[in-house]
This record gives C-alpha cells, sequence and structure tokens, in this order.
C-alpha cells in the first residue's frame, strides 16, 4: 500500500463555474478557455469557430475586456471606465510584442 504522498494523484485544478444562461440554453459552445499555470498562460480555443471571419476574434476579445471592466467595477477595485483604460492599453502593449511564446497543436473537442 503506497503512502499519500507517493499516490500519482494529483487534485484537479480549479475551474470557473459556467456562466448563466449556458446550462439552459438550447444552443452553446465553449469557444475559449484560458488557464494561468506555474506562472505561464495556456489557452485553448477551436480556430474554426470563426473562420468565416477572423476579425470576430477581435470582436471577442473586446466583448471580454467590457465584461472583465464590469466585473472590476463591481468587484470595488476601480470603475469600469478606468478598468477599460488599463485593459486596453496592456492589449495595445502586448499586441505589438514580438517575444510570445504562442506554441501549441490544433486539437478537438470534448464530450461531456
Amino acid at each position: 500500500m503506497q503512502d499519500e504522498d507517493e499516490d500519482d494523484f494529483h487534485e484537479l485544478p480549479e475551474e470557473l463555474e459556467l456562466p448563466e444562461g449556458v446550462v439552459d440554453a438550447d444552443q452553446a459552445i465553449e469557444v475559449l478557455r484560458a488557464w494561468v499555470a506555474d506562472g505561464s498562460l495556456h489557452v485553448i480555443f477551436d480556430p474554426e469557430t470563426f473562420r468565416h471571419d477572423v476579425s470576430e476574434w477581435g470582436r471577442l476579445l473586446a466583448d471580454i475586456a467590457h465584461h472583465v471592466s464590469h466585473a472590476v467595477e463591481l468587484d470595488g477595485q476601480m470603475d469600469r471606465a478606468s478598468a477599460l483604460a488599463h485593459i486596453q492599453q496592456a492589449f495595445e502593449v502586448n499586441i505589438e510584442a514580438s517575444d510570445v511564446a504562442a506554441t501549441g497543436k490544433i486539437k478537438g473537442r470534448t464530450e461531456h
């Protein structure tokens, strides 16, 4: 019998809850998941999602920025406009970065 410390079992990472409206929706598809693991960003997404118009990814990222700035305001960190300005400034600086280590491969979807 192995000691608990010697087990290969690792606790699963903490996941966020599903957003309201997803469980009861007639149609729902996850398009992006992002994790920070050991200090590095890990993302998974389906590049086919906006195959018809890749610029839709820009709209998605902008919508996410608005959701984050709203949540930051609700959390009492700062007002929405200030949060959005900080997000936009960081986006503009980082979108031009040439040292981003983007690696990976195309993966499939998982049915639950």
